[in-house]
């Protein structure tokens, strides 16, 4: 982020970090400044980014909250924490807030390359937010503010989305080769089917009234047994489904396919396939 934001002409002053080593690779890597004091840091910035583990950010917090931060905004970047974690805010002057790239980070020094399309989702003070305005201008990248309350109602939904997501994947790739398919030929197998899917559920319809382009949904774009209320193949592969978490999941996801074919097609009944699913 560090990187990302400076790419974008943001003042990035440094960092400060646990382990000197990583501190300076980081200000390297950034062209900026690594600081061996906290107060430095706190000093000569007018916004502290807690970029630590979730279970270490409380305890930064601690340490912070005992300084100067008067008019200062502090955030953390954690995806399930709110800015309720900055426990007694108010009483140190600082404004604090979160911001929560919505991304799968997965190398440190390339991810920045490709999080222009992500979407930021940011919580906490108004004061923080509408200071932090100016830094979101300089960026590209669509701005969603969520409710602090429900923040970890929103983590769970991006995890579904991302993690779980992938645990499916996964879980079919084993299915497969239980069927006698080799683990790479599974992959090439599902690759075209998961995403001409992920395609279709996200590409843009327009609509006539006001020319508003939305996407194609996951009712709309659904197909599969359960869709098409087939009841004979679904039980089919129930049966084959040996171990119980495997089926777990096959039914928990089920249900929610029907759920997703029942607004695509208001006129059936999908009773009886609920009731399988449920069993």
């Amino acid at each position: 982020m560090g990187k990302y934001i400076a790419d974008h002409g943001g003042t990035v002053t440094g960092f400060c970090s646990r382990t000197e080593s990583s501190g300076q690779e980081a200000a390297q890597f950034t062209g900026t400044k690594y600081f061996t004091s906290l107060d430095s840091l706190i000093e000569e910035s007018d916004t502290l980014f807690i970029t630590t583990t979730d279970g270490a950010i409380k305890n930064i917090w601690d340490c912070i909250a005992t300084r100067n931060v008067k008019g200062k905004v502090i955030c953390h970047f954690s995806g399930s924490l709110s800015s309720d974690i900055f426990s007694d805010w108010k009483r140190t002057g600082a404004e604090v807030c979160s911001i929560h790239p919505i991304y799968a980070f997965s190398n440190k020094f390339t991810a920045y390359k490709n999080l222009t399309a992500a979407k930021f989702a940011v919580e906490g003070s108004s004061k923080a937010l509408t200071h932090l305005r100016a830094l979101f201008d300089l960026l590209p990248n669509e701005v969603v503010e969520i409710s602090t309350e429900e923040k970890a109602k929103y983590h769970a939904a991006t995890s579904l989305a991302s993690n779980h997501v992938t645990g499916l994947i996964y879980l079919a790739v084993e299915l497969l080769k239980e069927s006698g398919i080799q683990e790479q030929t599974a992959y090439g197998l599902l690759k075209p089917l998961v995403e001409k899917n992920v395609e279709a559920v996200f590409s843009q319809n327009e609509i006539e009234s006001g020319k508003k382009t939305v996407c194609a949904g996951c009712a709309q774009t659904l197909t599969g047994p359960i869709e098409r209320n087939d009841i004979v193949t679904v039980e089919q592969h129930l049966s084959k489904l040996k171990r119980p978490e495997w089926e777990a999941v096959y039914r928990a996801v089920g249900i929610q396919v029907t759920e997703a074919a029942m607004k695509k097609h208001p006129e059936r009944s999908y009773k009886e396939m609920k009731q399988i699913l449920a069993q």
